[in-house]
Formats: C-alpha cells, sequence, structure tokens
C-alpha cells in the first residue's frame, strides 16, 4: 500500500511540475510575442512604391509582427513577381521596429506598346507596365516591340537597340543631360530631343564622343530651335554643325 501511495503522489507532483512548466512556457512565449510586436516599420531603398506599398508587399503571415521573426520569414533575395522590386530583407531595429530594405530592378528606359509605358531593364526583360510614364526614365519612341510579357525579355527588331540603351544610361547616369525622350528612327538612328533641340546622333558608332560633344554645345543653344547634327562626329573628327530652324527664340 504504501508503494502505491508513494507512487500516486509522486504521479500527482509530476503533473503539477508539468503543467507549471507548460504555463511558464505559455507565458514566455505570449511574452516573447507581446514584447516583440511590431509597431513601427522603416522603409529605405524603395522610389517607385510608397511605403505602405512596400509595406503590404513584404510583410505577410502571423509571423510579421514580430520583430525577431520577420527578418527570418519576409526577407527575400529575389522577388521576380513584384515589379521594379529585385530583393527586400528585413532587419531588426529594436523590439517594435523593424526596417525595410529594398533592392529595386533597376529600369533603363521605357518603350511605348499598345496604351502603355513598358521599363525594362539591362537584359532588356519588361519589368513593369504603366499608363503613366516616369520622367526620370529615358523614353525611347518609336521603338515599339512585337510583343511585351512581364517579367520576360521584350521581342525587339533591332538586335542593337538595347546595347544602345544600356549605353545611353551610363551616361545619363553620369554628367550628360538626359532628354526629354529619345527617338529612333529607321536604320536604328538615334535622335535626342532637348526642347526645341534635335541632337542627331546617327547610328551608334562613337557614342561616346558624339555625347561629349553635344553636352559641351547644348549649354550653348538656349533658346534656340534647330538641328545638331553629329552624325559625322568620330574619336578625329570633332566637328558638328547646328541647322537652325526657327530663330533664336527672342
Amino acid at each position: 500500500m504504501r508503494n502505491r501511495t508513494y507512487t500516486h503522489v509522486g504521479r500527482n507532483k509530476n503533473h503539477r511540475i508539468a503543467a507549471i512548466i507548460g504555463l511558464l512556457l505559455l507565458g514566455a512565449v505570449g511574452w516573447f510575442f507581446i514584447f516583440f510586436r511590431v509597431r513601427n516599420v522603416e522603409v529605405a531603398g524603395s522610389t517607385h512604391y510608397s511605403d505602405e506599398q512596400v509595406k503590404d508587399i513584404v510583410l505577410k503571415g502571423p509571423l510579421a509582427d514580430n520583430s525577431i521573426l520577420a527578418p527570418f520569414f519576409c526577407s527575400r533575395k529575389h522577388t521576380g513577381e513584384i515589379s521594379f522590386i529585385d530583393a527586400v530583407e528585413v532587419s531588426y531595429v529594436d523590439p517594435d521596429t523593424i526596417l525595410i530594405g529594398v533592392k529595386e530592378k533597376q529600369s533603363i528606359g521605357c518603350v511605348r506598346y499598345l496604351d502603355c509605358y513598358v521599363y525594362f531593364d539591362r537584359e532588356g526583360t519588361a519589368i513593369e507596365s504603366s499608363v503613366e510614364r516616369d520622367e526620370n526614365i529615358p523614353y525611347y519612341a518609336g521603338m515599339e516591340p512585337s510583343s511585351i510579357c512581364l517579367n520576360q525579355p521584350m521581342q525587339l527588331q533591332d538586335g542593337a537597340f538595347l546595347r544602345v540603351a544600356v549605353s545611353l544610361f551610363q551616361m545619363f547616369q553620369e554628367n550628360v543631360q538626359p532628354p526629354d525622350y529619345i527617338s529612333v528612327e529607321e536604320q536604328s538612328k538615334i535622335i535626342l530631343v532637348y526642347g526645341d533641340i534635335q541632337a542627331n546622333l546617327g547610328k551608334d558608332g562613337y557614342l561616346d564622343d558624339k555625347m561629349s560633344r553635344m553636352s559641351a554645345i547644348l549649354p550653348q543653344l538656349g533658346g534656340r530651335k534647330g538641328i545638331l547634327h553629329l552624325e559625322n562626329v568620330t574619336s578625329e573628327r570633332k566637328n558638328i554643325t547646328f541647322e537652325d530652324t526657327g530663330g533664336d527664340g527672342a
């Protein structure tokens, strides 16, 4: 009988200990989710989406509300399905604050397709379609693709176009004034349009030399209307001509 009594008492004691441990664990889990609950979200690196849009895109799922777990479950190295965003990294700031760092896909230009502007990256992949044009992205008029599928390479008839777009974008990022738009004519002739000034570059040969000469001359043509001919510029030949088509605008 004594053995049975001791066994019964021992089992009750083990149950109480297990219950206490369970309550402590439950309390610890509750404290963990309450103390590390996200109340503030900072966003960095996004130019195409508002902070609220980024939060809606990135913070999905029940663990997104926890500042410790969100960095592990909401960060993504690749977000191919999200236009303009290449990757997101969620990081811990303090118990109630996290930071969403956005690495954007870089649009180097846009073209017109049907009723939309389609933005493309260095590989010629269509990454966004919009009825509105972003004035900060070079627009190529006269270069309409034969077909467009988002997140897929554009179908272009001119094989040299993408190389030209990459080269021009790099120059615009450095010290060359971006034009209002770029016109691609027959036989891949390139025209940069700056208000009433057309800078005719001809084909894509000697682009560096042509853009350097254009940058030097363009500021001197303020208020005038005409065509700046740079088609024949090479590394040795620097002469250019200006065809005045409307006087000095005075």
